[in-house]
C-alpha cells in the first residue's frame, strides 16, 4: 500500500534561496516606521504513531492545527516557525491534556520535517534536518529513507528486480541522509533481513525533485487496530 503526497512542490534548493524573499521578509512596524526583519524556519509534521487518537499540534501555547486534527498519516506540509527555541505539545485533538512535550531548536531559514513515532503511549518526536541536503546534479533527484514502523526489523530500500540495495538497513526511528539518483520512475521494494516485506511502486522521481520514502504501520497489529505496514512517499 502507498501513497504519494504533493504538499510543497518547490525543490529544496529553491525553497531555502525563496525563504529569504517569501518568509524573512520585512513587517512594517508602524510606530517608529523601522523595518523588522523575521528570522523563519519551515517545519513539516507528520503523523506516524500508528495507534494515535486525532492529535492537537500546540507550539508556544498556539494551537496550530486549529479545525484539522492531525490524524495518522496526516502530513501538513511546510509551515512557517519562529526560530530559536520552540515548546512543541501534542495530545488528544479536542481535549487539553498533554501526551508530548518537547523543546526543539529551529534555525533561522532552516527547513526540518517533524514526525510524531512510536506507540502513543511511548510517542516521541523524530526531528530531520531537511536542509542538510545538497543540489542534485542535472538530470538527478534526492531521495531519503525513514523506518516508522515501531515492530518491524530494520529495513532496506532497493528498487525492484535490480541487483543490490538502494540504502543501508535503517532501525525504526532511523533515516539515511538524502541521496542522489537517476531522475526517472521507480518500483521500490522493502527488505527485512533479505526478505520483501512491501513494494512502493511508480515513484516518480523527476530532476531536481526531492522526496522522502517512508514506512510506517505495524508489521503485526495489535488486536482491532487496522494500521498495517505502509509506504508513503512525500514531497519537500
Amino acid at each position: 500500500m502507498m501513497k504519494t503526497r504533493k504538499t510543497f512542490q518547490m525543490g529544496m534548493v529553491a525553497l531555502m534561496a525563496a525563504v529569504s524573499l517569501v518568509m524573512g521578509g520585512c513587517l512594517d512596524d508602524d510606530s517608529n516606521n523601522n523595518i523588522v526583519n523575521i528570522p523563519v524556519s519551515y517545519v513539516s509534521l507528520y503523523n506516524a504513531s500508528p495507534n494515535a487518537p486525532a492529535l492537537n499540534v500546540v507550539v508556544d501555547d498556539r494551537l496550530i492545527n486549529g479545525n484539522a486534527p492531525l490524524r495518522y498519516a496526516d502530513y501538513t506540509g511546510y509551515l512557517r516557525f519562529h526560530t530559536g527555541e520552540r515548546t512543541l505539545e501534542v495530545g488528544p485533538y479536542g481535549a487539553n491534556n498533554i501526551t508530548l512535550d518537547t523543546a526543539i531548536t529551529l534555525v533561522n531559514n532552516r527547513a526540518y520535517s517533524i514526525f510524531v513515532v512510536d506507540n502513543y503511549e511511548n510517542a516521541e518526536l523524530l526531528v530531520l534536518n531537511d536542509s542538510s541536503a545538497t543540489e542534485p546534479a542535472t538530470g538527478k533527484a534526492m531521495i531519503r529513507f525513514v523506518n516508522l514502523s515501531p515492530d518491524a526489523a530494520p529495513l532496506t530500500l532497493k528498487v525492484k528486480d535490480a541487483a543490490g540495495n538502494l540504502t543501508d538497513a535503517q532501525s525504526f526511528k532511523n533515516a539515511t541522509p538524502f541521496q542522489e539518483v537517476d531522475a526517472q520512475s521507480y518500483n521500490f521494494e522493502v527488505v527485512a533481513g533479505g526478505e520483501s516485506v512491501l513494494n512502493i511502486p511508480n515513484v516518480s522521481l523527476p530532476a531536481g525533485a526531492y522526496k522522502t520514502v517512508l514506512v510506517r504501520g505495524y508489521k503485526t497489529p495489535p488486536a482491532g487496530n487496522t494500521n498495517v505496514l505502509s509506504g508513503e512517499v512525500i514531497v519537500h
